[in-house]
């Protein structure tokens, strides 16, 4: 009989401990499932050009102007805000001329953004001269080093851009597009006329 009475005092006596460590356990993991009140933020990523999907294709000289270049872009963090610059024969030894226009930002917008990727429609006017070759540019970035220097508009802030180039030629060649030789000294070229541009 005592050991009978021992095993009913021992159950209950096990059951308030399980019970205790029980709201100990639950406690505890209320505590850990609490957030911390800070969202984490995406560090800031360079944009990267899709170039395999831009419209037209920079794999070949174009020999018709289009009037939309579409690039697409993707981001690390599609909600941020983006810059890009459009350039038509861009010459850093001339005060940066080529800037088409003054830059443009882009927002994030349901419309224009696909998961990650964002796209640009770039607006270009065709060049006035089509009786040679062109180098048309679209540089992409979270900010420019200048959006009212055009030598600067062409250079993207840290964490740094990208950029997509077509030469454009109605005859359909590359004779005659501007390239720039950074191996060359500018001093010599200006000497010469040439300014570096080839």
């Amino acid at each position: 009989m005592g050991a009978a009475r021992r095993s009913l005092v021992s159950i209950p006596a096990i059951a308030v401990v399980m019970a205790c460590i029980g709201i100990l356990v639950v406690q505890d993991a209320c505590i850990l499932a609490q957030p911390s009140g800070e969202i984490p933020r995406i560090p800031e990523t360079r944009p990267t050009i899709l170039h395999a999907s831009v419209v037209p294709s920079t794999t070949s000289v174009l020999t018709r102007f289009p009037s939309t270049f579409i690039v697409p872009v993707e981001l690390a963090d599609p909600t941020v805000r983006i810059v890009y610059a459009a350039f038509i024969d861009y010459n850093p030894l001339n005060n940066g001329d080529g800037i088409v226009d003054s830059p443009s930002h882009s927002d994030f917008e349901p419309s224009n953004t696909n998961g990650r990727i964002r796209t640009l429609n770039v607006l270009i006017p065709e060049p006035a001269d089509t009786d040679r070759c062109h180098k048309i540019e679209v540089v992409v970035a979270l900010r420019l080093v200048s959006e009212t220097d055009q030598r600067n508009a062409h250079t993207p802030a840290e964490p740094g851009g990208d950029i997509a180039t077509w030469f454009y030629n109605p005859s359909g060649d590359l004779s005659g597009c501007p390239a720039l030789d950074a191996g060359l000294d500018a001093s010599i070229d200006a000497e010469a006329g040439e300014g570096g541009v080839q």
